[in-house]
């Protein structure tokens, strides 16, 4: 029994994913063709499953810096819609019918309305950016996405044909199939564990994607509300240069 023992050889491949071993048949040492390419394809799998792991990894790292400079920009939209509430306030004054000239006038509401103005372009160049990093984002992810659905059950089902050709011709062999077999299932163990792991960081990375479509509508409301209410600045200009016309004045 101790002799057989010692006859059995085994390799160990340390792959970055997970290691490989390689338990032979008592007595045989070299590879057979079918073994050859067996374990080019098992170690094929390794690579994939690697590949889809520092991927996801990868998308994730990207997610969180995206959602930090979301995070930054809602800051800044908040500072922006404050501005903007300065506008309104000193133009819902200047409507009244009894405004007092000191707190607001055409003047003042101009140069309120002139830094809104620098602050939005600030603010949307910036949006702009970030538009551009999201829309890389999502593309990387449907490439992952489409691996993910398309490529990973072709890759397993070549892999399980060869296993099935590999065992019927066990004879001719020199991995031994059932420890093989055994050792598969406990890759596939492990692989969905980390499939586990990669979902959920894909789901962190639509998160974010889903936190910048917000931040986009947040933006484009206030860019309607502000390009009405510049329609509404210019019809108070209109109606004072109306009155002044009519009353012999030139101050506002």
């Amino acid at each position: 029994m101790q002799q057989l023992q010692e006859n059995i050889k085994k390799d160990l491949i340390k792959h970055p994913f997970r290691n490989i071993e390689v338990i032979y048949e008592a007595d045989k040492t070299t590879l057979s063709p079918q073994d050859e390419e067996l374990l080019a394809a098992y170690t094929s799998l390794h690579d994939f499953e690697l590949e889809m792991k520092n991927t996801a990894t990868t998308l994730y790292r990207e997610s969180v810096t995206l959602n930090e400079s979301i995070d930054l920009l809602r800051e800044e939209l908040k500072r922006v819609n404050a501005t903007f509430d300065d506008c309104r306030t000193l133009a819902d004054k200047l409507s009244a019918a009894n405004y007092v000239f000191e707190e607001s006038n055409l003047e003042k509401l101009a140069q309120r309305r002139d830094h809104m103005q620098m602050e939005l372009k600030d603010y949307h160049e910036k949006i702009l950016s970030i538009y551009e990093t999201a829309k890389v984002l999502q593309e990387k992810i449907n490439q992952y996405n489409e691996v993910n659905e398309k490529k990973i059950d072709p890759e397993y089902d070549k892999f399980i044909t060869l296993t099935s050709s590999h065992l019927a011709n066990w004879e001719n062999n020199s991995i031994n199939a059932v420890v093989f077999d055994e050792q598969f299932d406990q890759f596939r163990d492990f692989r969905t564990r980390i499939e586990s792991d990669r979902e959920t960081l894909m789901i962190f990375c639509q998160e974010a994607l889903t936190n910048y479509t917000n931040l986009n509508l947040e933006t484009t409301g206030l860019y309607n509300v502000w390009n009405e209410f510049i329609k509404r600045c210019d019809l108070l200009v209109a109606m004072s240069d109306l009155n002044n016309k009519a009353t012999g004045f030139t101050e506002n």
